[in-house]
């Protein structure tokens, strides 16, 4: 089985979130199989950052990575952009 690395979105609820405190949290909740190689906070519109992250993990599915980011309080949605087999 080869590894996989995807580049997710993660959305705030608001605009006026502390990026910073929402990624600490993020970084917690992240499983012992998939690795953070690294983080960016991006401009979306109006004041609106979002949180990158680019990942590593087996190649397997995602579902639960991605429940663990969505579940997390302040989190307002969170999605794959890329996913490329490594």
């Amino acid at each position: 089985m080869g590894e996989v690395i995807m580049k997710i979105k993660v959305m705030p609820e608001d605009a006026s979130m502390d990026m910073e405190k929402l990624k600490e949290e993020i970084m917690k909740s992240i499983p012992d199989y998939a690795k953070v190689n690294k983080t960016e906070i991006a401009p979306i519109a109006f004041g609106l950052k979002a949180l990158m992250l680019y990942i590593t993990m087996p190649d397997q599915s995602p579902d639960e990575l991605m429940d663990k980011i969505a579940g997390i309080e302040g989190v307002g949605n969170a999605t794959i952009d890329e996913l490329s087999l490594i």
